[in-house]
């Protein structure tokens, strides 16, 4: 019996076969600057453009399976098979196509990227919509992030533009890298220190809620390179005294990021921890309070951990929107993988520019799964 078709299995495996029968694939360029001339998928992958056409043609068959968990072990295998494929054919395919010249370059086309996007979303889907099968999950997972991670220790990727643009910029990438994160995370963690106290208070007097809220929430109206121009006058002045100058305070670089990405970060998480409060049952409280216990008791040992959940998920926000938002501090002299961004722009570079965009997407990723997966434990345990 034939049901009705799994909708985003269907959509983006068309997508996926769209895109690999229609993008390009790479760009084969006389050197960094100028564009080149497109490589459809077989032109650049050969056998490998064809597995993956076969891989969606597996899940677009898959999705109309009458049988749920074998549509989505289909699919999850077909979809793992054809990011591994992929991976692994671009490097080595990539220094078969390099054109001739003195300063020859492949830039990866959109047509890989749309392809990557496809597979990840069919793959995550049908490792949601699974049941059971823990194991072949993890493993449909680990065939994947192997073949990314042998493509990149194998130094197989190291004709493609971007390792080439990373080679140049290497003593740059980790000082970079290790700011954005400082920025990220450091903003996160000062943005709660500040907005969870707030939020309690609004929690506990409901008459100050809107003098607490409005104020967060004006800074988010603000843009971002507004703010940093607020910001720069004022931090200016304290960067002439000796303690701030002495922490590298001014009115360029690090400081204005972080107090701007701070400032960003304070709704998600006092609106989350005023919610969070709200919803703790206050039959919980009272037999707490019954049995004898005090205000401080309550509070940490009933309240706090039945209401971290929501707060935590108001953090997941504020670091996501924190690793995006550190971009922009490249245009302040604040360092971060933003530098890239804006270089690449201003020297035309497509790949400089990815230098910076893909391990932000990749940090974004990674934050907001891990934190989303904390989030789930926590609601499940209930308690911190």
């Amino acid at each position: 019996m034939v049901r009705k078709p799994e909708g985003t299995l269907l959509i983006f495996a068309a997508a996926g076969l769209a895109s690999t029968l229609l993008l390009d694939f790479a760009q084969a360029k006389p050197n960094r600057i100028l564009s080149g001339v497109g490589l459809g998928a077989f032109e650049f992958l050969g056998i490998y453009g064809g597995i993956l056409v076969i891989a969606f043609a597996v899940i677009i068959v898959s999705s109309v399976q009458s049988d749920v968990k074998r549509r989505h072990l289909i699919s999850g295998m077909a979809a793992s098979a054809g990011i591994a494929a992929l991976l692994l054919s671009v490097g080595p395919m990539a220094s078969k196509a390099l054109p001739p010249g003195t300063s020859p370059r492949i830039s990866i086309a959109p047509g890989v990227y749309v392809t990557l996007l496809c597979l990840y979303i069919i793959l995550g889907t049908s490792m949601r919509r699974l049941k059971g099968h823990r194991y072949l999950k993890y493993a449909f997972v680990m065939v994947a992030a192997a073949a990314a991670v042998f493509a990149v220790a194998s130094g197989s990727l190291s004709d493609l533009s971007i390792m080439k643009e990373y080679q140049v910029k290497r003593s740059q990438f980790a000082g970079n890298l290790k700011t954005h994160l400082f920025l990220s995370f450091g903003s996160t963690l000062a943005a709660a220190v500040i907005a969870m106290p707030f939020g309690y208070l609004a929690y506990k007097k409901p008459g100050l809620e809107g003098k607490i809220m409005t104020p967060m929430a004006f800074f988010e109206t603000i843009p971002s390179l507004s703010l940093f121009g607020i910001l720069m006058v004022p931090l200016g002045y304290l960067g002439s005294i000796g303690i701030f100058k002495a922490m590298g305070v001014s009115g360029i670089g690090w400081a204005p990021a972080f107090i701007a990405l701070t400032l960003y970060g304070l709704l998600p998480i006092a609106r989350n921890t005023l919610a969070g409060f709200k919803n703790v049952d206050t039959g919980v409280v009272e037999a707490a309070e019954g049995m004898g216990m005090g205000k401080g008791g309550v509070l940490w040992k009933i309240e706090l951990p039945l209401a971290f959940p929501v707060i935590f998920a108001g953090i997941r926000v504020a670091l996501v929107q924190a690793i995006g938002g550190a971009v922009l501090a490249g245009l302040v002299g604040g360092g971060g993988l933003g530098s890239f961004v804006f270089l690449g722009l201003a020297e035309a570079s497509s790949d400089l520019v990815l230098l910076g965009v893909m391990p932000i997407v990749l940090m974004t990723l990674l934050g907001d799964g891990l934190m989303k997966a904390v989030v789930k434990r926590l609601e499940i345990g209930g308690a911190i």
